[in-house]
């Protein structure tokens, strides 16, 4: 997560507010989830939620908790 947020403070200390969207890709989630992520991202459901819809622990074997800082991240800069 420190890592997504140190890239994220650089790119818009450099781009000087021309900063190009940026993205998180994570495998653990698939592609047919967007959604889901875009309606955490927005605020409108809570990291519960969405461990849910993405369907977390059928469709991976590591602690959801370990990722939660990248969410929560990608939440904050709302990318």
């Amino acid at each position: 997560a420190c890592l997504v947020r140190d890239i994220y403070e650089k790119r818009n200390k450099f781009s000087k507010g021309k900063m190009a969207p940026m993205s998180i890709g994570l495998e653990q989630v698939q592609k047919q989830f967007q959604p889901v992520l875009n309606a955490y991202v927005a605020g409108r459901i809570s990291a519960e939620e969405m461990r849910e819809k993405v369907e977390w622990e059928k469709r991976w074997n590591w602690s959801f908790e370990g990722y939660l800082p990248i969410f929560e991240i990608a939440r904050k800069f709302r990318i």
